[in-house]
């Protein structure tokens, strides 16, 4: 969860730039490549969160607490959709003007987008549920209000139970190939190709194999998020979502872990905090041994 937060932070400083070079037809190679550098800083100061952490959160905040996911995802785009970001070298909102028409709307109706917008948000489904099946389900449902769409789905689903399986410490080969069998996705890319040819795109079959390729092929938690970010294109929800992945699989280093929360807003840390205690609860059941009910 927060792992996803830390890639929306990293990568919110290249998107806008991507979005116009795309526009352009412009691939700068150079500047994408330049992250991979471990002396250039994935955080600073002037890093923020997306609307990819702030659904996140909205996510976090309905499962903690038994809400509706419609609701919460309603809730969050009403209240960051009117704000404007006022940052330099971004879009004027947090949201796309799309998702919050969506969340105006004062009735129960379903939106049909493609976009990897159910995939970015759905980390604590696969942090917060404890078998494969339930994760899948909740993937789905989380996905449903904004993007009931096949493809949508299947993002949400994909990603959440690639994060369930390396939560569970399952080999990266494993994990591979139970997403080729289970979802169709090709992961057969070439990491220095897509830093030469990827474009800006924001859909689900596009970006959430391309995320888990980029996983498959790291050594290290910031390793993940350099090599997302140097493939540009959508870069804070591409490292987002490979920030959520890796969080399960290498943990955080401690100092991104600081430096973020140093940032989070405090309602954020909040509701991040209590969905890490029901982690925690679920994974103390889960490894309970019923026998003589101690905790291991």
């Amino acid at each position: 969860m927060l792992g996803a937060i830390i890639g929306d932070m990293a990568g919110t400083k290249f998107e806008y730039q991507e979005f116009l070079d795309s526009r352009k037809g412009i691939i700068n190679i150079e500047r994408r490549r330049s992250i991979l550098d471990i002396n250039e800083d994935l955080i600073t100061s002037d890093s923020f969160v997306s609307d990819d952490s702030i659904l996140t959160i909205a996510v976090a905040e309905a499962i903690v607490y038994g809400r509706d996911y419609m609701e919460a995802l309603k809730k969050y785009g009403k209240e960051y959709g009117s704000k404007p970001l006022e940052k330099e070298n971004f879009f004027k909102s947090a949201f796309s003007p799309a998702f919050i028409k969506w969340a105006n709307l004062n009735n129960l109706e379903y939106g049909t987008s493609i976009g990897n917008g159910a995939a970015m948000r759905v980390s604590p489904v696969g942090y917060l549920f404890n078998s494969l099946e339930k994760v899948q389900l909740e993937a789905k449902r989380s996905a449903i209000p904004s993007h009931n769409s096949s493809e949508a789905i299947k993002g949400a689903e994909s990603l959440a139970s690639t994060i369930f399986l390396a939560r569970n410490k399952k080999s990266k080969e494993y994990i591979k190939n139970y997403i080729t069998e289970k979802y169709g996705y090709s992961l057969e890319y070439n990491l220095e190709k897509l830093q030469e040819t990827n474009v800006f795109n924001g859909t689900c079959d596009i970006t959430v194999p391309q995320a888990i390729f980029i996983f498959l092929n790291s050594n290290s938690f910031e390793d993940s998020i350099r090599k997302a970010i140097s493939i540009g294109g959508d870069t804070d929800t591409i490292a987002c979502m490979v920030g959520s992945i890796s969080e399960a699989y290498y943990g955080i280093p401690k100092s991104l872990r600081n430096k973020a929360l140093d940032i989070i807003p405090e309602q954020f840390k909040h509701i991040l905090m209590e969905a890490y205690k029901l982690k925690n609860k679920n994974e103390s059941i889960k490894y309970c041994d019923k026998k003589d009910d101690i905790i291991k």
